[in-house]
C-alpha cells in the first residue's frame, strides 16, 4: 500500500501520455502530413528519451523523486497544450523532444523508487507489477482514440488535464529512502562479452520495433481496419503484451532466455505475415495477439540475459548500455519505418519483418559461435 500513490501517478501520467503519443500521428496524418514526417516527430519523442539518460540521474539526485516527478508532469502538460498553438513541424518536433526528456526522466525516478523501497528477493515482483500497471495503462489509453476525433483539440487537452492530475497522488508523498546498501558478498555476476553483446542487440531491435509500433501502426491500420476500430486493436495489441509479461518470465526461467528470443522472434513474424495476407475479424485479432505477446516481452528478456547475475555497479552500468541502445533502437526505428511506408502499401509489415529476420539470423550466428543449446543460458 505504500507505493499506492505512486502507481496511481503512474496510471495518470500513463494515460495522459501514451495517450499522446498515438494522438500525435493520426493528428498529423489528418493535417495531410507524409508518413516519414510522422515517422520524424515519432522519432523525436525518443531522441528526447536519449538525450535525458544523460542527465536523468543527476537531477533526481538534486531535486528527488517527488520534485522530479511533479516537474516531468508539469513540463508534459505544457508540451501537450502547446501543440494545440502551432502546425509548424519543427515546433512539433521540438515540443515532442521535450516531452521525451520528460518522460525519460519519470520512467528514471519511478523504477528506481520501486527497486530501491522494494526488498532484494523481491524486485523481480515489483518490477513485475510495475510493468503490469504501465502496460495496462497504456492499453486503456489507445481507447481514447475511438472516442475523440484526430482533428479537434480536445484530445489534446485530455492528455494535458491526465498529465496535470497526475501530480495529485503525489501531494504529500515522502521522498523514498533508497539508501539501503547491496546485500553484503554479493558478486558482479558479469557475464560472457558474446551475451551482453546479444542483449545490447536484442534491445535495440526492441527499441526498433516497439517505436515503430508505437508511431506508425495507427497510421498503417487505416488501410486494413475501420477507422472506428484502430483505438481497439491498438488497446488489444498493447494489453495482449501486458498479459504475456508474467508467462513469459515463467516460462523463461525454465526454458532458457534464448529459448525464449527464439520464440518472441517467430509471434512477432507470424503476426505481421497473418496480418499482410489475412484481414478478417478473427485473423487480425490473432495477429495483434501475437504480435503484442512477442514484441513487448523482447526488451525485459533481453535485458535480464544480458545483465546476467550481475549485482550493484555493475549492473547499473549495464542497465545504462541497455536503455541506450533502446533508446537508438526507439529513434531510428519510426524514421526507417515511415520511410518504407511511404514507399510500399504495407511498409510497416515489411520493416517488421525484414528486422525480426535480421535478428533471427543474429540468433542463429550467436548459438553457432557460443556452440551451446539455446536453452542452457539462464
Amino acid at each position: 500500500m505504500h507505493l499506492f500513490p505512486l502507481y496511481t501517478h503512474l496510471v495518470l501520467l500513463t494515460l495522459g501520455n501514451a495517450f499522446l503519443v498515438t494522438l500525435v500521428a493520426m493528428a498529423l496524418d489528418a493535417q495531410g502530413a507524409a508518413a516519414s514526417q510522422i515517422g520524424l516527430v515519432g522519432s523525436a519523442f525518443y531522441l528526447g528519451m536519449l538525450g535525458a539518460s544523460f542527465f536523468a540521474d543527476k537531477l533526481i539526485q538534486g531535486l528527488g523523486h517527488v520534485r522530479v516527478l511533479v516537474l516531468c508532469c508539469v513540463t508534459l502538460t505544457g508540451a501537450a497544450l502547446a501543440l494545440t498553438w502551432t502546425d509548424a513541424m519543427s515546433l512539433w518536433f521540438m515540443l515532442r523532444m521535450l516531452a521525451g526528456m520528460a518522460a525519460a526522466v519519470s520512467f528514471v525516478a519511478v523504477e528506481s523508487w520501486v527497486l530501491g523501497v522494494a526488498p532484494l528477493h523481491r524486485r523481480s515482483s515489483a518490477m513485475a507489477r510495475y510493468m503490469l500497471v504501465y502496460y495496462f495503462s497504456y492499453g486503456i489509453s489507445q481507447l481514447f482514440i475511438d472516442w475523440i476525433p484526430a482533428t479537434s483539440s480536445l484530445g489534446f487537452w485530455l492528455a494535458a488535464g491526465l498529465c496535470a492530475a497526475a501530480t495529485l497522488p503525489l501531494i504529500g508523498s515522502r521522498r523514498p529512502d533508497l539508501s539501503a546498501e547491496s546485500e553484503p558478498g554479493a558478486l558482479s555476476g558479469k557475464p560472457s562479452r558474446a551475451d551482453r553483446a546479444l542483449g545490447l542487440a536484442g534491445c535495440l531491435v526492441a527499441g526498433m520495433l516497439l517505436g515503430g509500433l508505437y508511431a506508425l501502426m495507427p497510421i498503417q491500420l487505416q488501410q486494413i481496419a475501420k477507422p472506428e476500430e484502430m483505438g481497439l486493436y491498438m488497446a488489444w495489441l498493447i494489453l495482449c503484451g501486458m498479459a504475456f509479461q508474467l508467462p513469459n518470465g515463467s516460462l523463461a526461467d525454465r526454458w532458457g532466455k534464448r529459448t525464449m528470443m527464439v520464440g518472441q522472434t517467430l509471434m512477432v513474424g507470424l503476426g505481421c505475415l497473418l496480418l499482410w495476407e489475412f484481414k478478417t475479424g478473427w485473423s487480425l485479432i490473432l495477429a495483434f495477439s501475437l504480435l503484442g505477446a512477442g514484441a513487448f516481452t523482447l526488451y525485459p528478456t533481453t535485458m535480464s540475459y544480458a545483465c546476467g547475475k550481475m549485482h550493484g555497479r555493475a549492473l547499473v552500468k549495464m542497465t545504462q548500455k541497455l536503455m541506450f541502445a533502446y533508446s537508438i533502437g526507439s529513434l531510428t526505428g519510426p524514421m526507417i519505418a515511415g520511410i518504407m511506408l511511404e514507399k510500399y502499401r504495407f511498409g510497416l509489415f515489411l520493416f517488421i519483418i525484414l528486422l525480426v529476420a535480421g535478428w533471427a539470423l543474429w540468433l542463429l550466428l550467436v548459438r553457432l559461435v557460443l556452440d551451446k543449446p539455446l536453452g542452457n543460458t539462464a
